[in-house]
């Protein structure tokens, strides 16, 4: 299949309050091909949203910068593109799902307007066929009472709700990518898997590329081809989704995998990842999560590791234990 999107060694950065500068994001690179979800995980601050906002361009110039890599998107280069530019490909080709809808749907307009203003902007059209298309939209995501909702406010919705409203202003104009983050935050276990089950449907149905973005594992398995594990700013672990599930090489991965409860074992003591993430401005002098590994070698506390082949073709590890011997 053709790379829908291929993101190649991506470094982005913010501003210390005390004139400093840190890198949030360190050497990211993943392919996105059409119509496969790709999962990016991990733990919480290891740089999972800064890099879906470093493809959308949305990093705010006043707080930090892509300061080297390279995006390409349908064989453009968005870092060579200028802000128009960027407007008219945001939500006409690359849509993204926010983690929390209340805070990105606007309190002010009705769900109609911020619906059909996109389909308005990026399809050419009147407003009743803005209006038609957005009776659809919501049905589509299997929302009841479409023309009725057209009228309400975010604040008369379920948390359910809202999110469907989000992945049909998301999907409105049939994007080549879907970026998700965290799209089932705060949501119960039965609504997320309507969500999950809805994403992979519509997804399938426009032939739409996703990448989920999520620190469920569990969410990972059901939902992604391929799967990116992200820590301390960089993706230490690589592979389709069998190869990662069933032969976890990078430590941090098997850390996380063990620490999922099962339910064919009783009495089972859930494993604990030892240590918190390092912060931005205090990172290893070697690999970033030695000070958590119980594998670490002489050579993690002294060097980075590079990336190297795991298990097979397209499977990869940042990690020392799987460097060539003579390297």
């Amino acid at each position: 299949m053709p790379k829908l999107l291929e993101v190649k060694n991506l470094h982005t950065g913010f501003y210390t309050k005390d004139g400093g500068f840190v890198h949030a994001v360190n050497g990211v690179d993943f392919t996105v091909e059409q119509g496969e979800t790709l999962g990016i995980v991990g733990e919480s601050g290891c740089g999972k949203s800064v890099t879906s906002l470093s493809v959308m361009q949305l990093i705010p110039p006043r707080a930090g910068r892509i300061t080297e890599g390279e995006i390409w998107f349908q064989g453009e280069n968005l870092l060579q593109k200028s802000e128009k530019e960027m407007c008219a490909l945001r939500g006409a080709r690359i849509s993204m799902i926010f983690q929390e809808p209340m805070t990105s749907l606007n309190p002010s307009f009705t769900i109609g307007f911020q619906l059909m203003e996109p389909i308005r902007l990026h399809q050419h059209c009147s407003r009743a066929q803005a209006r038609q298309t957005a009776v659809e939209m919501l049905r589509l995501v299997g929302i009841p009472l479409p023309e009725q909702r057209l009228r309400e406010y975010p604040h008369q919705l379920s948390g359910g709700m809202r999110q469907r409203v989000m992945i049909a202003i998301a999907l409105s104009s049939h994007p080549d990518l879907l970026i998700a983050d965290e799209p089932t935050t705060a949501l119960d276990v039965t609504i997320q898997a309507q969500i999950l089950e809805l994403m992979k449907e519509t997804s399938r149905r426009l032939n739409t590329a996703t990448i989920l973005i999520t620190h469920d594992m569990g969410v990972v398995a059901g939902m992604c081809d391929r799967i990116a594990v992200m820590y301390a700013g960089r993706i230490v672990e690589y592979g389709g989704l069998y190869e990662v599930f069933e032969h976890p090489c990078h430590p941090y991965t098997q850390g996380l995998l063990a620490s999922i409860p099962r339910l064919d074992r009783e009495n089972e003591t859930l494993h604990m990842i030892p240590g918190m993430v390092p912060g931005l401005g205090h990172m290893p002098a070697g690999c970033e999560f030695c000070p958590r590994c119980s594998r670490a070698l002489p050579i993690c506390r002294a060097e980075k590791p590079g990336v190297y082949q795991a298990t097979g073709q397209g499977h990869t590890a940042r990690c020392w234990l799987y460097a060539p011997k003579e390297v």
